[in-house]
């Protein structure tokens, strides 16, 4: 694999992450990241149809997140990466919109047609879609010019480094390579537009206890995350948790003590950092 290649790869994914590729915008099935090395061989997921070998030269696309199995966001293994897309105005207006909005970004690439394409991709995966589309939604609020298609984790972005196939024909160039964004950053370049956030503030209610109907208002992904145990990127997930119960209307008090079942304290991750997490998300919603 060539420099451009290794850098924007590991800027995206870890080293044992499988990913999509494509000379074109059908993306098939995963490959191992080793196999660039080799000839690529594309697998279509309808039946009849003969594999694509194609060379690393030939990429035009990648998804922008990890995925096993057929190019679908239910393949999707990682949830680490957003992408945005100006399809209006010359590049040097494009660029200047984005940077003017101090969008945390890790990556921007030059289309080889008419656009810049810009990865934000975090530091910690978030844990599942529901949380995926919740801030996907929110940036592509805030940024009201860029594409507002794209609203699936499993998107592609352009491949830098190789001549596009379609359009004007020009080198997909990466434009800057940075590095991966903290939550922290994510979240307070987010905050800084609450009134972007997708969710709408409703009835405040007082207690679960007393009102049972209320726990309707909590969506049903975040009853089966509580339900199945909150292990991996805790401080996100519980900060999340936090901010639907903020926003079906219970009090701090109410969802601490409604939440106080599902939490299990371990050595790195006590009881003050848990309710922290959710007090930070009341912050946001309640300020």
């Amino acid at each position: 694999m060539i420099e451009t290649t290794l850098g924007f790869l590991s800027l995206l994914f870890d080293k044992d992450e499988t990913v999509c590729v494509s000379p074109n915008k059908y993306g098939y099935h995963s490959i191992s990241q080793n196999d660039m090395n080799e000839a690529i061989t594309l697998i279509s997921p309808k039946e009849g149809v003969n594999p694509m070998f194609i060379s690393e030269k030939s990429i035009n696309l990648i998804a922008v997140n990890p995925i096993k199995g057929w190019r679908r966001d239910s393949n999707v293994t990682k949830f680490r990466s957003f992408m945005v897309e100006i399809d209006t105005g010359t590049l040097e207006d494009q660029k200047k919109y984005i940077e003017e909005s101090k969008l945390p970004y890790s990556a921007c690439v030059f289309s080889g047609n008419k656009s810049l394409h810009f990865a934000i991709t975090l530091d910690e995966a978030l844990p599942n879609i529901d949380m995926w589309r919740f801030y996907n939604k929110w940036i592509m609020n805030i940024l009201t010019e860029t594409d507002q298609q794209i609203l699936n984790p499993s998107r592609s972005i352009r491949f830098p480094g190789n001549k596009r196939h379609d359009g004007k024909q020009l080198t997909q160039s990466l434009v800057s390579l940075k590095s991966r964004i903290s939550q922290e950053d994510f979240f307070r370049w987010l905050f800084e537009h609450e009134d972007k956030k997708p969710v709408q503030k409703r009835e405040r209610y007082e207690s679960p206890y007393t009102d049972i109907a209320s726990l309707d208002r909590v969506p049903k992904s975040v009853h089966n995350m509580v339900g199945s145990g909150v292990l991996d990127n805790r401080n996100a997930t519980w900060f999340y948790i936090g901010c639907c119960f903020a926003e079906a209307g219970f009090s701090l008090e109410a969802t601490i003590g409604y939440l106080m079942g599902a939490f299990q304290e371990e050595n790195d991750f006590k009881r003050q950092e848990w309710e922290g997490c959710l007090k930070s998300a009341y912050k946001r919603i309640n300020k």
